[in-house]
């Protein structure tokens, strides 16, 4: 079954690599650990053949280091890695392809649940009944299918193959069939899959296909059509409320079959066997050659700064320099890293295999019959009162199922106000966002240049706030006149009759809020060319230009309470 790890990583834990690379099950060591020694063999023979017996030759020795040397130069050549690399993404994505087709009982179990029920208590056993055959079919269609191409299932159910090239199978499928009712989880959750009747049935189906008793294989779309027609029949009788309802079901099963055809495709269209045994060749044939091309040659030593030498200009090996001719160090990790690496595509080439990093199939059929009796066949006692047919009206049993739970205690420690209060808050928020802005803006540009509106520098200025034409012109452009609305000579928007102004929000420096496009409302009581007030003064009416969609919506909010005025 597949090595499940990922739940043991956490961070926190700074030594945690440490335990994850030396983890045994599941791991590249124990891929690794016969074919490793087996390397390590080979290169130490090597090199005692090398140290020991073609030292002291030196002809026999300068062609064992050309030798070592030109098989160097050949394996840097070989584009190893990106073959490797392309190989197992293609691996690696089919595998993955294959786990997420693997089709399972527990969607149709639940929507059988929820849509094939009767109304009526006279029935609900029937309904009920019928989901659990509905289900039945499906789990026989998903052993039938995965029988084919998985071990674990084929040997859980005894459905062997000879090797011979008649394709016989050992049993008849009578005898194969009834291997499907002794099994114990099958017997533990529904009894029996398969009843006498359905047995004559794939007897029939035989005989069309002129097949023999150990040559058929009982085909897994059969159940699946038993289970449209039996989900007809439930519409039929009324325990499919609506023909929508029984369209859905039969959709499901439909994809229940495709997900098993999938299968199917993986198991028979497997990646180009030429593909395959370019790979093993290209890796095997490299690690060959590494056993002979990383060995310690003295070349390599004398080209070091390690190296020392006799009075006669000899060269001097010490200790180490002996040792370490043995170990294969750079040697050893190529084998580890490429061998490692194509042993990870070869284990997910057959993801229906028994190996500890395929797909655990006979745990998924376990959890396929456990979930369709569960789910599908549920009796009413799984349910609370209220949410079973008790005969009274239905208004009547859902205002006593909800009786039993005590409403006044959901959210009884949160303060939620209403929508008019919540709205108030934001607008009193964002009021005191646009008084702290005025009374920036207010002793940025300074009050000494009088309570007086000017028009030097192409700008406008409204007591101490000095607003740019520019700005004061694309805000016109962009706000719709509405009844009560006027622009006025100084290119400001005024709402009501109390000449109350509306600047924008680039005006002011930014200030966005509900999609505001217009912000703060400064009281202006132009009498005489005078200005009554300045921005120090508190405003008593703020009035907002909001973005409905792309219509502008004014509204007039008091100052103080956050209230809209109109």
């Amino acid at each position: 079954m597949a090595v499940s790890y990922a739940a043991k990583i956490y961070t926190k834990d700074r030594l945690f690599f440490i335990k994850l690379l030396f983890r045994w099950s599941g791991s590249v060591w124990q891929l690794l650990w016969v074919d490793f020694l087996v390397f390590v063999a080979l290169y130490v023979s090597l090199a005692m053949l090398y140290q020991l017996i073609l030292y002291n030759d030196a002809k026999m020795k300068a062609t064992f280091e050309v030798t070592v040397s030109w098989l160097k130069t050949v394996s840097t050549s070989v584009p190893l890695s990106f073959m490797l690399g392309f190989f197992v993404s293609s691996v690696v994505e089919r595998w993955w392809s294959v786990c997420m087709s693997i089709p399972w009982v527990q969607t149709p179990s639940f929507y059988c649940q929820a849509l094939l029920d009767s109304p009526k208590a006279s029935r609900s056993d029937l309904a009920r009944k019928l989901r659990i055959t509905v289900l039945r079919y499906l789990n026989l269609a998903w052993i039938l299918m995965m029988a084919r191409v998985s071990l674990h299932i084929r040997e859980r159910f005894g459905y062997f193959e000879p090797k011979s090239k008649t394709k016989k199978f050992k049993h008849t499928w009578k005898r194969r069939l009834k291997m499907v009712n002794s099994d114990i989880k099958v017997q533990k959750y529904f009894g029996q899959l398969v009843t006498d009747n359905e047995v004559l049935a794939f007897g029939r189906s035989a005989q069309l296909s002129s097949e023999s008793k150990h040559s058929y294989d009982p085909e897994y779309w059969l159940p699946l059509v038993w289970a449209t027609r039996l989900i007809r029949r439930a519409r039929n009788l009324n325990c499919i409320a609506d023909e929508r309802h029984c369209l859905w079901l039969m959709d499901i099963v439909q994809k229940f079959r495709f997900d098993l055809q999938k299968i199917w495709m993986y198991s028979e269209f497997n990646i180009p066997l030429v593909y395959t045994q370019v790979a093993v060749t290209a890796v095997y044939l490299y690690l060959a050659c590494t056993i002979v091309s990383t060995q310690l040659m003295d070349s390599d030593i004398v080209q070091s700064s390690t190296a020392t030498f006799n009075v006669n200009g000899t060269y001097s090996r010490n200790t180490g320099q002996q040792v370490l001719a043995f170990i294969p160090l750079l040697g050893g990790l190529e084998f580890i890293f490429y061998l490692g690496w194509f042993k990870i595509g070869m284990c997910l080439l057959n993801p229906m295999g028994k190996d500890e990093a395929d797909i655990p199939m006979s745990d998924i059929l376990n959890s396929n019959l456990k979930g369709a009796i569960k789910m599908g066949g549920a009796e009413d006692s799984i349910f609370p009162r209220g949410l079973t047919d008790s005969g009274e009206a239905e208004e009547a049993q859902v205002a006593d199922f909800l009786g039993c739970f005590d409403f006044s205690q959901v959210h009884a420690h949160d303060k939620f106000g209403s929508a008019e209060q919540t709205e108030r808050q934001l607008n009193k928020a964002m009021l005191k966002r646009m008084r702290d802005r005025g009374k920036q803006l207010a002793s940025t540009h300074g009050g000494g240049h009088g309570s007086h509106g000017s028009h030097r520098d192409g700008t406008h200025s409204a007591g101490s706030l000095a607003v740019p034409k520019s700005a004061q012109s694309s805000e016109r452009s962009s706000i719709r006149k509405k009844k009560g609305q006027k622009f006025n000579d100084d290119n400001q928007l005024t709402v009501g009759s109390n000449g109350d102004t509306v600047h924008s929000a680039t005006s002011l420096g930014g200030i966005s809020g509900w999609k505001l496009r217009a912000a703060v409302a400064k009281s202006q009581k132009l009498r005489s060319g005078k200005a009554e007030s300045s921005l120090n003064e508190e405003p008593t009416q703020i009035t907002f230009v909001r973005a409905a969609g792309n219509v502008p919506v004014v509204a007039v909010v008091d100052a103080d309470s956050g209230t809209d005025v109109k």
